[in-house]
């Protein structure tokens, strides 16, 4: 019944309010020499509008029980910061910040005054922490969405597509995957003029724009060394980087990139170059038949000069590096060892000096380690006599050839 009345008393109020606000204003018009005195009829409007606001406030926040609770100013500011989220529904920091403050104002309430009923307090702050935490949620959601998409966009589009003779099974199987990871890529359909989205290949743009500049470049090269390799497992890890750069560039065509036409047009080009190829198996095939053409052709580089002293020093450095490989002959490539100094100081820090040497290893299989080069570092009084090996080509070589 209390706040019944309270309602009709505001309602009164209000339109005694406007009333008097419409007669002031007539009087004005009629009346100029009385303006003192319809500004403070104003300023009495106003008054009245003011304690109308006021208990608006106070039948919300408890009414007169509110107004003679010692927690009063609790009370005030707990629907103060309701009404801040109420003004924002939908800002993670504003609901934070207003449901955790409003959560202290009720603690304050209970302890100003006990007999205060704060349920209705508390279902009220109930609600806007269930908001809070469903922002919340849904911004934890979209961020884990937006860094599985970045890291998808990183191993699609800033790939690591070399191949070490060693890793051609993983790679193998990473391959698989790359492509598998293309196709899910592609089924999302992004829209990359999203904010979101744009920031996210904004990342991998410069790659994007490289491989781009370096797809002619890069195909002649290839398409070079692939034809150059003879041994088998070299040249599986060969190809296999060439059909893992080929699905790279399947997968920046299919991307959301708006270099669409150029990146067609860099598939293509890896395709032409993977049918000139041919298959796995007519490589090793083609490799086959030039290696048995450069064995024939390789020979052992004619000696320099005869120095058993020095063909000994090499013949120590050969044995400790622990090959179990017999030496069969040592051709030196240099007549005397060649200072090495420091770039910016020159002062002496090492010498070196090469040979041809021709060894026989536990196969039978005769190899020729041509540019066999040792270094002796300087150690401020003399050099070391302790010899390492710093460099070295190595193939095979038949044993008519080397004389």
């Amino acid at each position: 019944m209390k706040t019944t009345l309270l309602i009709l008393t505001v309602i009164t109020t209000q339109t005694m309010a406007q009333n008097e606000l419409r007669d002031i204003r007539q009087g004005a018009r009629d009346v100029r020499g009385t303006a003192r005195d319809v500004r403070g009829a104003s300023r009495e409007v106003k008054g009245a509008v003011k304690e109308t606001k006021a208990m608006t406030s106070e039948i919300r926040g408890g009414g007169e029980t509110e107004s003679s609770s010692p927690a009063k100013s609790y009370i005030k500011k707990f629907w103060e910061y309701i009404e801040k989220m109420e003004a924002a529904p939908n800002d993670l920091n504003i609901l934070g910040t207003n449901s955790r403050a409003a959560a202290t104002s009720i603690n304050n309430i209970k302890t100003k005054d006990k007999s205060y009923d704060v349920a209705p307090l508390e279902a009220e702050l109930k609600k806007w922490q269930q908001a809070y935490e469903e922002v919340r949620n849904g911004g934890s959601m979209q961020r884990t969405a937006n860094n599985d998409l970045a890291g998808l966009v990183k191993l699609l589009y800033d790939v690591n597509t070399n191949v070490a003779q060693q890793e051609i099974e993983n790679k193998t199987q990473e391959l698989a995957q790359y492509k598998a990871k293309t196709a899910e890529l592609v089924a999302m359909n992004l829209d990359p003029t999203d904010k979101m989205n744009a920031a996210i290949l904004s990342n991998v743009k410069s790659r994007v724009t490289a491989d781009l500049r370096t797809i002619d470049s890069n195909v002649k090269l290839w398409e070079k060394n692939m034809n150059m390799i003879v041994d088998e497992r070299p040249a599986r890890a060969y190809y296999l980087m060439i059909q893992y750069e080929l699905a790279h560039w399947d997968a920046l065509r299919k991307g959301p990139f708006a270099e669409k036409a150029e990146l067609e047009a860099g598939y293509t080009k890896m395709n032409d170059m993977v049918n000139r190829l041919g298959s796995l198996e007519g490589i090793i095939a083609k490799g086959e038949v030039r290696k048995k053409e450069i064995v024939k052709n390789t020979k052992m580089p004619p000696a320099l000069l005869q120095n058993a002293e020095m063909e000994k020093v090499f013949r120590q450095a050969f044995e400790d590096a622990g090959w179990g490989e017999a030496i069969v002959k040592i051709h030196l490539l240099d007549r005397d060892w060649k200072a090495i100094r420091n770039e910016v100081t020159g002062v002496l820090e090492a010498r070196t000096q090469r040979a041809a040497i021709a060894a026989k290893d536990k196969q039978g299989q005769y190899i020729l380690y041509n540019f066999f080069t040792i270094q002796q570092d300087y150690l401020g009084n003399g050099f070391s006599s302790q010899s390492k090996i710093i460099f070295h080509e190595s193939m095979e070589i038949l044993p008519e050839n080397i004389k």
